[in-house]
């Protein structure tokens, strides 16, 4: 294999399985991951706990958080830092519980017109979504190759924090900007909103949940967060988005099957 992005897999240590799982699926593929311990907020004393988490901010932004997704967090942004630290240009980050196209290592070759590291700059503070998601922009999107899948620019609710591509750019400002916690890993929007990330996505997704994911380590522990209050302006840009962008200016993503 040429020359490939560093892959990055989240993975509690003590789910050896899953870990064995990922290095068998990756190998397939010629990849060698790093393997980024993840923290697990569930084992952490409730004064340690608390030393990472900002719980003012938090229930303004997104809601209650448990300490699974606190944990969940903290293991995103140490990727984040480590990227910092070791000036990575691109990484792919993926949790320990997807399954991935068969030519998913094409999209992380360090150079030519198929890999996603070709079509964002380190400069630029960007987050391509791996997994699916719904709809996407019409206009402006990046070929990749040809894989004939492109990048584009995503449109509504980006969600997941299991597969997905980031640059430099983007790590640094996550990094400074997310600690301490105030919110979950993949809340995307948010960070988009706030100015730390352009999020992108694939026309075709080439990441997707494994049957592991099923029995997720946060699932159970997931409370529900804080919707914002609808306003006179978020009910008119609603409006505006069915009934002009939607249609007019996206597009529906393919899903992997």
């Amino acid at each position: 294999m040429p020359n490939l992005i560093p892959c990055f897999v989240i993975n509690l240590e003590k789910d050896t399985q899953r870990r064995g799982a990922m290095q068998t699926r990756l190998a397939k593929l010629g990849i060698t991951p790093t393997f980024f311990k993840a923290v697990d907020g569930r084992l952490m004393s409730p004064e340690a706990l608390e030393g990472h988490v900002n719980r003012i901010r938090a229930q303004q932004e997104y809601g209650s958080l448990s300490a699974a997704e606190i944990g969940t967090s903290l293991s995103h942004i140490g990727i984040y830092q480590e990227m910092v630290e070791k000036n990575i240009p691109h990484a792919v980050i993926l949790e320990d519980d997807v399954c991935l196209d068969a030519n998913f290592a094409t999209y992380l070759n360090t150079h030519g017109p198929d890999s996603l590291a070709a079509h964002f700059a380190p400069t630029q503070a960007a987050m391509v979504q791996l997994t699916h998601i719904a709809r996407g922009k019409r206009f402006g999107a990046r070929p990749l190759g040809q894989t004939k899948n492109k990048a584009v620019q995503a449109s509504g609710g980006v969600w997941l924090a299991s597969g997905y591509f980031i640059t430099l750019a983007a790590a640094e400002k996550l990094a400074q900007h997310l600690y301490p916690v105030w919110t979950v890993a993949d809340h995307w929007n948010r960070f988009e909103e706030k100015g730390l990330v352009s999020l992108w996505a694939l026309q075709r997704n080439i990441v997707w949940e494994a049957q592991e994911a099923q029995e997720s380590n946060l699932s159970p522990t997931r409370k529900p967060r804080v919707k914002p209050q609808k306003t006179l302006k978020t009910r008119l840009h609603r409006v505006f988005y069915e009934l002009l962008t939607k249609p007019f200016f996206t597009q529906k993503l393919k899903r992997h099957t």
